[in-house]
């Protein structure tokens, strides 16, 4: 896995809601004998995840009626092509039971999935609701505090960070060139490539590539923001500070492009 990011960013809380709240796809280990591949998981508000699953499958039948200790694995990964793309990952441990309270746990998971199709949800071979308890929690292999994690929300940034990070690379190579130019100058000698990979309220993650391997660096926005319709007129700041640096040890291209 590359090497996390430097502070100040998000902190591990906010990260590990994030990941659970926007992985592509997570994994739930019961026992030793069954893994589950879980496609539909929203994060509720206290931090517990709902789950919509097959009602015929071997996650609800092994439920059924009890409490099951259980391990959940979610990552968020890089649109960025490479060896590696996985930026965070969140490991939980905790306990999944059927959902008794499942019109609020349907009103969980339709508001996590609001902008895809509502079949996306509520698919015909998918009709039991379950709910997981978190009891522990490890972001890249790091405790984080339960409690901490139970009171953070999810970048805000999160679920348009890929939509960004494809267009700066196929839209504006060269000005991705020159925001590195911003970026820490002892962290270029020796770079050839750059690539965004990630956006957040605080900043831009960025993948450098050189002889010395790769590894990701943060180029953070004067202030945190608080949407995604402030990212337009920091960008635009970003740009024109990059303008004016005229000596930068980096000369090369975009990672992706």
């Amino acid at each position: 896995m590359i090497s996390p990011a430097a502070p100040p960013g998000p902190d591990p809380a906010e990260r590990a809601r994030t990941v659970l709240s926007n992985a592509p796809t997570s994994v739930m280990e019961v026992g030793a004998d069954l893994t589950v591949v879980l496609d539909v998981v929203a994060v509720d508000t206290d931090g517990s995840l709902v789950l919509l699953v097959p009602e015929d499958g071997p996650l609800a039948a092994r439920v059924a009626g009890q409490a099951v200790p259980v391990t959940v694995r979610s990552a968020l990964v890089s649109p960025v092509p490479g060896p590696d793309r996985r930026l965070d990952s969140v490991t939980v441990h905790g306990v999944v039971e059927a959902a008794d309270d499942v019109g609020v746990a349907l009103e969980v998971l339709l508001a996590a999935y609001r902008d895809q199709p509502v079949e996306t949800v509520l698919r015909p071979d998918a009709s039991t609701l379950l709910r997981v308890s978190v009891v522990q929690l490890r972001l890249d292999g790091e405790p984080v505090d339960p409690d901490a994690y139970a009171h953070a929300t999810a970048d805000p940034l999160a679920a348009s960070s890929d939509e960004v990070v494809a267009h700066l690379l196929c839209a504006h190579p060269e000005q991705v060139v020159q925001l590195a130019h911003l970026l820490d100058r002892d962290l270029l000698q020796g770079v050839h490539a750059v690539a965004p990979v990630r956006v957040d309220r605080f900043g831009i993650t960025f993948l450098i590539e050189g002889l010395a391997g790769s590894r990701l660096t943060r180029l953070n926005f004067p202030a945190a923001l608080r949407g995604p319709a402030e990212l337009p007129a920091v960008m635009r700041e970003l740009h024109r500070r990059a303008a004016q640096v005229t000596d930068c040890p980096f000369t090369g291209d975009t990672r992706g492009s």
